[in-house]
């Protein structure tokens, strides 16, 4: 069966930031909880939160759909290539960065675990412009949503402790054609898709905000 190792753990409460010269047309203070650092030994996960983390936006981030957010460590090379400079765990504001999974090998409603959590794939992450606000780097949201690599959501199944180094293993997958990747792109597609959003929309795993989403598209 798949799996994955977690390389890191992060975490970080919201706080208030102010961009002295912002270049993207956003408010100079903005509130977030994306600055996210590692720890150090096991972490409680709740079905809500890692210990010592928290959202500011809970109608985009958060609560029990989206309790985690996981980023593949591979892509950390690539963007310090296209970027030019290395960025550190963390920086586009995952809980868990992991090793040997990404957008390609995840599914919609994979249920993952290790020895000790569970959790169930609810969405792919698409990231706002706090991601370039957060690392400094003015449209990196964009590069991301071009690439399709902004991680995956999750919720908790089975809560405990959750550490670096825990080996993340594939307990089921209903949904074998629906990677989190072609999901990404799927709900970004203009008009004309419509059969593939009717086909997404049937994912009962589905997070209530993507659910609701493509309620409204196809309602169109």
């Amino acid at each position: 069966m798949p799996e994955g190792h977690i390389v890191s753990v992060q975490v970080g409460l919201p706080r208030t930031y102010r961009a002295a010269n912002p270049q993207d047309d956003i408010e100079h203070e903005w509130e977030s909880g994306i600055f996210k650092s590692p720890v150090s030994g096991p972490v409680l996960l709740g079905l809500v939160n890692l210990e010592g983390d928290g959202q500011s936006d809970l109608a985009h981030h958060g609560g029990p759909d989206r309790a985690l957010l996981l980023y593949s460590a591979a892509y950390y090379p690539f963007w310090a290539t296209d970027l030019g400079r290395e960025l550190p765990l963390g920086a586009f504001g995952e809980n868990l960065t992991v090793d040997g999974l990404n957008e390609d090998s995840v599914c919609l409603g994979d249920r993952w675990a290790t020895d000790t959590i569970e959790i169930e794939v609810s969405q792919p992450r698409l990231p706002c412009f706090k991601v370039a606000r957060r690392n400094e780097i003015l449209g990196l949201n964009l590069k991301v949503i071009e690439h399709a690599n902004g991680g995956w959501y999750a919720r908790v199944l089975r809560q405990g402790l959750v550490s670096a180094g825990d080996v993340l293993r594939l307990v089921d997958r209903p949904h074998t054609l629906w990677t989190v990747r072609r999901a990404f792109r799927a709900y970004l597609t203009p008009r004309g898709a419509e059969a593939d959003l009717a086909d997404l929309a049937t994912i009962t795993q589905l997070s209530q905000l993507w659910k609701d989403g493509l309620a409204r598209r196809l309602s169109k």
